[in-house]
């Protein structure tokens, strides 16, 4: 929840940073990179530390394996199927870039766009409502990469197109939802296996008692229901989980819908922002949306 928290808090100081009188932001998006990969990095990491639980629960087997999923597999776990089958498409949607910055030196760049001029006009999808957001900006980020015609610019393995990006308004959704989509999954196989291996039916539902983390849960769900509902626009018609946050006298509400909704789309004006490195070997830089 640390890289979480982390990346939100940039967002709202990006959010909230003026324009110079060039009309030019007056603040770096250079920390932006650094802290997203650390999330998708953490967000691996949650996953893989789930097939350990799964592991660490089950007997001991003779199976040699040193590869947790694997392991799992050859020795029958009983949940390890219906819960890989459940979280797959989540991690291979995220696992490729984690595993090109890792594996392959890939390097994250930031991006903004937002409003100039007469600002931008935005619509419901689902009644057409028009609204008039102001100072929009929508903060994101893409992996850079070597395309086929041999500019730089956004790997074409993770933007099919090579011209687009992520927005973070749409992402941190979709993370934070799946955060607890994972965990209902995983809270299912543990209780098939104790079940299976031991007999013994867990209770259901069980009650979270409160833990010196939990108001670091509450503000990020807090923070995440604000993002504004802007997203690039090669993502107007991609379905984002449904995110509701409330906060009254007692306990919390916390609302969450997946897979979601197809929420709104935009046109206008808006400026291009994003920080890159170029060198002489490659001068030619495909910037996204251009």
């Amino acid at each position: 929840m640390k890289a979480f928290k982390a990346v939100l808090d940039e967002i709202d100081r990006i959010s909230m940073a003026l324009f110079d009188t060039t009309g030019h932001l007056d603040y770096r998006l250079n920390k932006l990179p650094d802290l997203q990969n650390e999330l998708l990095h953490a967000l691996q990491s949650h996953i893989d530390d789930c097939y350990r639980i799964l592991k660490v629960i089950h007997p001991f087997s003779q199976v040699n394996e040193k590869f947790v999923e694997s392991w799992l597999k050859q020795a029958k776990h009983p949940a390890y199927k219906d819960f890989h089958n459940a979280i797959e498409g989540y991690r291979e949607s995220f696992a490729p870039i984690v595993n090109k910055i890792k594996h392959n030196g890939g390097q994250l760049r930031p991006i903004m766009m937002y409003s100039s001029g007469r600002g931008i006009v935005a619509r419901t999808v689902e009644k057409g409502i028009q609204t008039f957001p102001k100072n929009a900006r929508i903060v994101g980020y893409y992996l850079e990469g070597m395309q086929p015609n041999g500019c730089i610019g956004p790997d074409c393995e993770i933007h099919p197109d090579g011209k687009t990006a992520i927005s973070l308004n749409r992402d941190l959704r979709y993370h934070f939802a799946n955060l607890y989509r994972v965990g209902h999954h995983l809270r299912a196989a543990i209780a098939r296996t104790v079940r299976h291996i031991h007999g013994i039916k867990l209770p259901r539902p069980v009650a979270v008692e409160y833990t010196a983390g939990q108001y670091n849960i509450e503000s990020i769900a807090e923070q995440v229901s604000k993002l504004p509902l802007l997203f690039f626009e090669n993502e107007f018609f991609k379905e984002t989980p449904d995110i509701k946050f409330y906060r009254h006298s007692g306990n919390p509400d916390l609302i969450l819908e997946t897979p979601g909704y197809r929420y709104m789309t935009w046109e206008g004006e808006v400026m291009i922002y994003s920080e890159i490195q170029v060198d002489a070997v490659c001068p030619e830089y495909q910037i996204p949306y251009r």
